[in-house]
């Protein structure tokens, strides 16, 4: 089957996907976050980094030797901050842990409601 000039090939030579509204094609122009099924997501490396083995090095004198994950470090290492007076760690911990403060809502006012019958 002889192919126009001027239509488009893909990759292999052949026109299959090419038509604009191809399904290919017209993900290729959504917008939306995409980030997040990338290769270079700092999060999705974050996640699969967090029960790789901590190096010694990077760990505290009294956490050395002791075979902990970076996530068991991290954690380590929050708490005895927090311990220590670190007020913002302190409060993100508690918040953790108790569950985030609900703050009053206070009414400042009356709230009149009319209602009106027009089935006449």
């Amino acid at each position: 089957m002889a192919k126009s000039t001027d239509e488009k090939l893909n990759r292999n030579g052949e026109a299959q996907g090419m038509h604009p509204n191809s399904r290919k094609n017209l993900d290729r122009g959504r917008k939306g976050n995409n980030h997040a099924d990338k290769d270079y997501s700092i999060t999705r490396i974050l996640k699969e980094m967090a029960d790789d083995p901590a190096p010694e090095r990077w760990l505290e004198v009294e956490d050395q030797g002791k075979g902990l994950t970076y996530r068991q470090a991290a954690a380590r290492r929050i708490w005895i901050d927090a311990i220590r007076g670190n007020a913002k760690i302190t409060g993100e911990l508690l918040d953790r842990l108790e569950g985030k403060v609900t703050q009053p809502v206070a009414n400042e006012g009356t709230i009149t409601l009319r209602i009106v019958d027009d089935s006449d």
